[in-house]
């Protein structure tokens, strides 16, 4: 009776080992299949020379004038040279210029900066930094793109965005440009029956950024709207 309960004990040990043994290559065997997510940085490429050329429309809406002013403009962003920033890392210098049409000269209007990090790209504007890309680029992805903003007035209506990639390696043309890999990322949507606040970026890869939207426009019942509405489609690139 002893000895057959040994018995048991030596192959109920055995079965246990072996399963052990199958678990654990099963493991080993699962996380080298896994293969890590590509950091794909080419939707935010900074080099020296780079630029784009935007047509810009802004439309400034007046509730008090009953009126809707609209100008026409270009913008073009080149990425000068490099440096390093407050936090000791590499970042490029943007000098935008504005002309009113195409055959003005340009005028610098500001100079802005942009960096790319293990898992952002990130762009001063304004003295203000916002993370415009979170890597790897995955479809509905979310991140706070003013987490570097203090939100205080008059910021306060950049408070707590959450930024998100809403389209992912689509095709897009604008007026005649076609671009294969488009990213639409919506940083900020809240739509109802009296207000519209929309503000979202496309990029293209090997491009940079390709589109630009805001509205921030108000509508009262039996008033005329109030706000603005920006867009800024891209012209012209090297």
């Amino acid at each position: 009776m002893v000895t057959s309960q040994l018995k048991t004990v030596s192959v109920s040990a055995g079965a246990i080992m072996l399963c052990m043994f199958i678990f654990l290559s099963a493991c080993e065997k699962s996380s080298v299949d896994i293969e890590p997510i590509e950091i794909d940085k080419s939707y935010f490429p900074l080099s020296s020379g780079k630029y784009i050329i935007y047509d810009v429309d802004s439309i400034v809406l007046s509730d008090f004038f009953d009126t809707t002013d609209t100008v026409h403009y270009q913008v073009m962003e080149q990425v000068d040279s490099p440096f390093l920033d407050a936090s000791n890392q590499e970042a490029f210098r943007i000098v935008r210029s504005r002309r009113n049409s195409v055959g003005d000269a340009w005028m610098v209007t500001d100079i802005w900066s942009a960096n790319l990090t293990e898992t952002t790209a990130e762009k001063v504007e304004e003295n203000l930094r916002f993370v415009k890309l979170n890597f790897p680029v995955l479809l509905n992805k979310t991140w706070k793109g003013n987490s570097h903003i203090s939100t205080d007035s008059p910021l306060v209506y950049l408070s707590d965005w959450d930024y998100k990639y809403t389209e992912v390696n689509v095709q897009l043309q604008i007026d005649t440009a076609q671009f294969d890999s488009v990213v639409t990322v919506t940083q900020h949507d809240d739509e109802n029956a009296i207000q519209k606040i929309l503000y979202l970026e496309k990029y293209a890869r090997n491009i940079g950024l390709i589109y630009k939207e805001e509205q921030n426009v108000e509508t009262q019942p039996g008033q005329y709207p109030d706000g603005y509405i920006l867009i800024m489609k891209i012209s012209e690139h090297n």
